[in-house]
């Protein structure tokens, strides 16, 4: 090779090698700093903490990782959880927009007869109560305890004990 074409050449590689070192940062600002801050901002802006929580939520926490592993400069990694942050935060906005408008209802209640009255899906007493009991031996084998149990399990009631 000639050295008139040689000095080119390496000129041409170190500015390839400089652009493809640059690329991480650029593509960051585009894809997370920019698509996914504003995809999130939407969702936050159409109520979707509270139509929406799962999606938002998750959306938020990715869009941070995202921030996270830029600041570790792995671009990679970064990109793909930013991705997925705007495609939370997407789906929260749209969740949101439909149950707002009424399309989308959910209720968090109870869905039965049954279950409005407390019995829930096992059925319940005769009063009502929706508690359903269950009593027991159980044996095993064993040296520790004498593989013995007896007991009474309760269903129903609140989960803290109180009632």
């Amino acid at each position: 090779m000639s050295k008139s074409f040689r000095r080119p050449l390496q000129l041409l590689s170190v500015a390839a090698l400089a652009l493809g070192v640059g690329c991480g940062p650029f593509g960051y600002l585009k894809k997370v700093a920019k698509d996914a801050s504003r995809a999130v901002a939407d969702a936050k802006a159409v109520e979707a903490e509270k139509y929406a929580p799962y999606e938002y939520w998750g959306a938020v926490e990715y869009l941070e990782q995202a921030k996270v592993l830029m600041a570790y400069s792995e671009y990679e990694r970064s990109f793909d959880y930013g991705t997925r942050a705007k495609q939370l935060a997407e789906e929260a906005k749209a969740k949101a927009e439909r149950r707002e408008s009424g399309q989308m209802k959910e209720s968090f209640g109870a869905t039965t007869e049954g279950e409005a009255n407390g019995a829930g899906a096992g059925g319940g007493d005769a009063g009502g109560k929706g508690d359903a009991g269950a009593e027991g031996d159980a044996a095993a084998s064993g040296k520790a305890g004498g593989g013995k149990a007896k007991g009474k399990v309760k269903v129903g009631g609140s989960v803290g004990g109180g009632r």
